[in-house]
């Protein structure tokens, strides 16, 4: 049985150490370099030959750049787990492929497992992020022979397709056990770079073709091709030391975990950390921001808040909201915030907001607009934002969600109940919050357990909500006076034409030529206007 990704972040600081540290008597007494994180823990396996498996120019295995792909992952606080012990000196693209399909078991060589031994399929489902490096063995033999005899081009073209024919399979197979993985794919170096002038020549041209085939083989997967030869040429003497020997050196290895792996892995949507920072701009000189609690294989002691760059507060763990003001009106910031743990260690992949203040008063698309004044007054009591460009936007429409979290910030409700809507998870910590206090303050109800969050909200739903919002602040339903003066209302029920009378009857809206237009969606000038309208007849009514 495997731990649990939390109890094998915590393990894995120490046997990372043993993986990649000699071990002395001072072992116990190392420094914890693991950085907090608010990234979802992933797994990391590494797959195929020598390279992977980390032998070096002198035939000895070592640490390969699978190796330090780990290590600084799990240095950043990115990944829980890594094995590199499916990847085995002198393996061939059939090789791997076998592998995967008789779902071999062999000993773990990393770290983050409770096991000795796993099995491969297995541990493929489970990965987040997997490497892959095969097909050299494929070629090797020929392309050695060929200092004596020539290339085989027959020979060469033979195993070239049956390596990429191979690597397809490999790919294939991933995907079926884990579609979800990430697979990145090496690309092939210049193995023989002190071959004779005219080898090399034809060499280069070889690996040219080889590589454009398996990049084209490995995207048609939706896998990653890692390209390595420009990285491996540019410093020969160092990263190929041993003309007898095809295997990198330490530096070599490093060079391409740095250069070519880690770059790539860490544009993955796995290190996307935007939504766990929120800011809510109270006026032109103040605003809140609030983050997620991150995580840390010892524990979280402080927060540093970063203002344009600079360190401006330090926030013990418990808190995780912090207030600025003093700010300059109509001025861009960009805060971000890094968790940082009893060693030093800051997180790197930290939550980052923009914003400008006094956006209410400088919206570039509402000076000829009907609604101006509306826009600009639910701006300054914090009811709406407009956009980060300097726009409102005001003809688009407001869907659901965003109705909702109007709604309960205008009010300033709050729960720590969770809504029961399967469709809202995509949304930022935030809004799922702000739906749910719509929903647990009855203000909002779903189809089912869907809210359709996306949908533009209706002029009948948009009348629902302020219609519940108003009882619930007043304690009391509303008492409709008459009938409103709306020939398009008649079908619906008795709770949705009080509403929509409600709205008449105190000003909020007054509909066009007869017509209420339910079915409508709501504008966001709309919106403005009769969340205006809305808060100041709750500033005036009397509450009961």
């Amino acid at each position: 049985m495997q731990l649990s990704k939390k109890f094998r972040f915590l393990a894995a600081g120490v046997l990372v150490s043993q993986l990649a540290m000699p071990v002395g008597a001072n072992a116990m007494e190392q420094r914890d370099y693991i950085a907090p994180s608010w990234v979802a823990q992933a797994d990391y396996v590494a797959l195929g030959d020598s390279l992977a498996h980390g032998m070096n120019e002198l035939g000895i295995i070592g640490l390969g750049y699978a190796d330090f792909v780990a290590q600084a992952l799990q240095q950043d606080g990115f990944i829980t787990s890594y094995n590199k012990g499916f990847a085995y000196s002198g393996y061939t693209t059939k090789n791997v492929l076998e592998d995967i399909q008789n779902d071999v078991e062999k000993p773990v060589t990393g770290f983050g497992y409770q096991s000795d031994k796993v099995k491969l399929r297995t541990s493929i489902k489970e990965a987040e992020i997997i490497t892959l490096t095969a097909g050299a063995n494929d070629l090797i033999p020929i392309l050695k022979e060929s200092q004596t005899t020539g290339i085989n081009a027959a020979a060469m073209l033979k195993a070239s397709q049956g390596a990429i024919k191979n690597i397809a399979a490999i790919l294939e197979e991933i995907k079926k056990i884990n579609p979800n993985a990430q697979v990145y794919v090496m690309g092939y170096y210049n193995s023989f770079p002190y071959y004779s002038e005219d080898l090399q020549k034809q060499f280069k041209m070889l690996l040219t073709v080889m590589n454009t085939t398996i990049k084209t083989t490995v995207e048609k997967a939706g896998a990653i091709f890692v390209p390595t030869y420009d990285i491996i040429a540019k410093d020969v003497p160092s990263y190929l030391p041993n003309p007898e020997n095809i295997h990198l050196s330490e530096a070599g290895y490093l060079a391409v975990a740095n250069e070519a792996f880690l770059p790539a892995i860490k544009e993955s949507t796995l290190w996307d950390v935007s939504k766990a920072i929120q800011v809510n701009i109270k006026d032109s000189t103040t605003v809140k921001l609030s983050w997620q609690e991150a995580t840390d294989n010892v524990g979280v002691t402080n927060y540093n808040v970063y203002v344009n760059g600079e360190l401006a507060f330090t926030q013990n763990a418990d808190t995780t909201a912090i207030t600025l003001d003093k700010l300059s009106k109509n001025t861009a910031y960009t805060v971000n915030v890094k968790a940082v743990d009893a060693a030093g260690n800051e997180s790197v992949q930290s939550p980052t907001v923009t914003f400008t203040t006094e956006r209410a008063l400088s919206f570039t698309d509402i000076e000829n607009h009907w609604a101006k004044e509306f826009i600009l007054k639910a701006a300054e009591e914090g009811i709406m934002k407009g956009y980060a460009d300097g726009t409102f936007r005001p003809e688009q429409n407001v869907t659901r969600a965003q109705a909702a979290s109007i709604l309960v910030r205008s009010l300033g409700l709050t729960t720590k109940e969770q809504a029961p809507f399967t469709d809202i998870s995509s949304y930022d910590v935030g809004t799922q919050s702000e739906i749910a206090a719509a929903y647990a303050y009855g203000l909002v109800k779903g189809t089912g357990e869907k809210f359709n969050p996306g949908q533009p909200v209706t002029r009948a739903q948009l009348a629902l909500m302020i219609n519940r919002a108003y009882e619930h602040q007043l304690k009391h339903p509303y008492a409709v006076k008459g009938k409103a003066p709306f020939s398009d209302i008649a079908s619906y029920n008795e709770e949705t034409k009080r509403a929509i009378t409600m709205l008449y009857e105190q000003g909020i809206v007054r509909g066009s030529e007869g017509k209420f237009s339910p079915e409508a969606p709501t504008k966001r000038s709309h919106t403005a206007k009769i969340f205006v309208n809305f808060s100041s007849l709750l500033k005036n009514t009397e509450v009961k």
